[in-house]
């Protein structure tokens, strides 16, 4: 059975519409047309936007120019959609830091739980990612010139509108502001405050970024070291590949666990 097509933050705070007058009215109204919303996620800090079923990446624009940084990813499977259909879908997300998207090549699979970029203020002024979404593949370029001057998403089926295409979890994402788009939320759903360890070493910090020391295996939790040594046979000085741990608060991309602060980055949502 299809995967659910979840929203993919950890919050949500919407902060323009798709027919926002700021700048998003022209990308509805213009022919053809697309439907993006603008996420802030928690104020004031970076949050990712998590790969909620495998991607494809198709394309990657801007990084390193004077463009404003794109990111195309294209589902590597048919989702379940808000709308009651099952698809491949397209998504657009602009606006992410160089730093997010530099590694990110034509081709690569994100896996399922990943983090595929953050919110970024690359020809933005705000930290926020502009999100579209479409039915299908991708298609052409991954955008096209509007009668209105805007560069709207292109896929195979067309765009869709966020409430028709994405499902609500509540145990996965916390609304802030929905801008008051009526999302569909899943009548099953189980809370998702658990992360794995995605590389080979992970080391776990006393605060929440690479100025904070990293902590010795005697520091850690006894669930984290049984873990470990379960896994390597021996023990180590950081979180090992497949290492789960819970997540207390999350801070611009690093998590809070029972050990320490790791980088969200290398981790994948046990979703």
């Amino acid at each position: 059975m299809a995967d659910p097509f979840l929203y993919p933050f950890r919050t949500m705070r919407i902060t323009q519409r798709y027919d926002g007058k700021t700048s998003h009215l022209p990308h509805t109204t213009g022919n053809p047309r697309d439907y993006p919303i603008d996420e802030g996620g928690a104020d004031g800090e970076r949050d990712g936007c998590y790969a909620v079923t495998d991607w494809i990446v198709r394309r990657v624009w801007g990084v390193g120019t004077k463009g404003v940084n794109t990111l195309w990813v294209e589902s590597a499977n048919r989702v379940r959609l808000a709308d009651g259909t099952t698809d491949f879908v397209t998504m657009q997300l602009t606006h992410s830091n160089d730093a997010d998207l530099q590694s990110l090549c034509e081709g690569q699979c994100i896996r399922k739980g990943r983090v595929l970029c953050r919110e970024g203020t690359d020809g933005a002024s705000g930290n926020h990612l502009h999100l579209s979404v479409g039915r299908g593949f991708f298609s052409g370029g991954g955008w096209v010139k509007n009668s209105c001057g805007k560069w709207v998403l292109t896929t195979t089926g067309g765009a869709l509108k966020p409430e028709a295409a994405f499902w609500l979890d509540p145990h996965f994402t916390q609304v802030l502001d929905d801008a008051g788009l009526p999302f569909r939320r899943l009548a099953k759903s189980r809370r998702c405050n658990r992360f794995r360890v995605a590389v080979p070493l992970l080391n776990v910090r006393t605060g929440p970024g690479l100025n904070y020391a990293a902590k010795p295996f005697a520091a850690l939790s006894a669930d984290a070291q049984k873990q470990i040594k379960a896994l390597v046979g021996t023990a180590c000085d950081g979180f090992v590949k497949g290492v789960v741990f819970t997540v207390q608060t999350v801070r611009d991309g690093w998590a809070k666990t029972p050990s320490g602060w790791v980088c969200l980055r290398y981790c994948e949502a046990c979703l």
